[in-house]
């Protein structure tokens, strides 16, 4: 990528906010905009108090962006540094849209974002679900200078993103956005555009699955444990809360619809939408929040109240209630299962699954001599054979079908 390079990232949410710090942290200035203005204010303080930046009103040169937008900048940064563009030399632009997990909203955003620029701009969805093909649909003017960029939460600590394209993209488009994910030290990993790609194809039964879980009656500190002890590095219902349960149920939903025999889902997610739990950004969603910080490991009153309504153990999960090692078990086949799922459907190689598991969820993997399966098995001492056995009311256990 050229030095003329400008980052225009549009949506100053939770994910905005945090794909905004990773930029400034990696010494990266960026315009930040939001088309609410409280919003991009309260983003700006969040972002320049996590990296201790800097920021200006200048507006973006050659773009005429109809959005309240900020300019901000890493530590010791010059604005100066930011050179002066003649008429003859226009910036070359890369938009990242961070906003509204919902296809209507994207197409319209984008119908009018590829008009903004003075210079054809780079357009680059943050989607973790829908299909970049059908975003480019509509576009008129740049559809090949259009795909995916997929950053996962957390944003700062993940090393990796997904690079997703359609048919139009150019490999000029491609080359410059691999580049640009290298420019923050993360993996460009580029995957088939399909349902949920890699990371989100195997998050949505994982998480689906704690929530039946703890709606089965497993303690929310067993889910946490038998998660680490499977080697995530957080609790699945903390990342729900730190994704954001509207971002996740919009994800899921695109999963579920998909593949409809991975997963039954569960009530809770689309109750906390409606109850407007919104995890880390509102302060509640499993748990309360404070600046962004866990206040206790119990569950929220909302969240616990919710559990109690759609308690129900289908599939006699409750008798493992104290058994973190066979929850991670299940946690483990669930996403092993997926795994064999996106191959068979030609999505990604295993060797990609695995860099999108580590680099994009934080999966501390098994030790080099250990296979998937021998990892499962020595986690709980159950084979997989027996728990499949056992479970077979959970879709997201049984050997997966193949694509059709």
């Amino acid at each position: 990528m050229g030095d003329s390079l400008r980052v225009l990232l549009v949506g100053a949410g939770v994910v905005g906010r945090a794909i905004a710090t990773d930029h400034l942290l990696h010494g990266q200035e960026v315009w930040l905009s939001d088309q609410d203005a409280t919003v991009l204010s309260d983003a700006c303080d969040e972002v320049l108090s996590r990296t201790n930046g800097v920021a200006d009103s200048a507006a973006p040169w050659g773009a005429n962006v109809p959005l309240p937008v900020a300019h901000l900048m890493p530590p010791q940064h010059d604005a100066a540094q930011t050179p002066e563009h003649s008429m003859d030399a226009l910036p070359e632009w890369l938009v990242i849209e961070s906003i509204a997990e919902r296809m209507p909203i994207k197409q319209a955003f984008f119908a009018e974002a590829e008009t903004w620029f003075s210079r054809p701009p780079v357009l680059t969805s943050n989607t973790s679900t829908l299909s970049i093909a059908e975003i480019a649909s509509g576009l008129s003017q740049h559809n090949n200078r259009f795909c995916g960029m997929h950053f996962f939460m957390p944003v700062v600590g993940r090393d990796a993103a997904e690079i997703i394209t359609h048919s139009a993209t150019s490999d000029d488009v491609i080359r410059l956005c691999e580049a640009h994910v290298r420019s923050l030290a993360k993996a460009p990993l580029r995957v088939k555009d399909a349902p949920g790609f890699v990371v989100n194809r195997m998050l949505a039964p994982y998480l689906n699955l704690a929530m039946q879980l703890l709606c089965a009656g497993v303690p929310a500190s067993t889910i946490r444990e038998a998660a680490l002890l499977y080697g995530m590095p957080m609790s699945p219902l903390e990342l729900i809360d730190l994704i954001g349960p509207r971002t996740a149920f919009d994800g899921g939903r695109v999963v579920w619809q998909a593949f409809p025999y991975r997963m039954d889902p569960s009530p809770l997610l689309p109750a906390m939408v409606k109850r407007k739990l919104n995890g880390v950004a509102s302060g509640t969603g499993f748990y309360n929040y404070d600046c962004g910080k866990r206040t206790s490991d119990s569950l929220s009153e909302d969240a616990q109240a919710l559990v109690q309504r759609y308690e129900r153990d289908d599939f006699g999960a409750a008798a493992m209630a104290d058994s973190p090692n066979q929850i991670a078990q299940l946690f483990a086949i669930c996403m092993w299962r997926e795994s064999e799922a996106i191959l068979a459907d030609g999505v990604a190689d295993m060797a990609t699954i695995d860099a999108a598991m580590s680099g994009g969820l934080g999966y501390n993997a098994p030790p080099p001599n250990e296979s998937w399966r021998e990892h499962i098995e020595s986690i709980g001492g159950s084979t997989i054979d027996d728990l499949v056995t056992g479970f077979r009311g959970l879709k997201s256990l049984q050997p997966p079908r193949m694509a059709r």
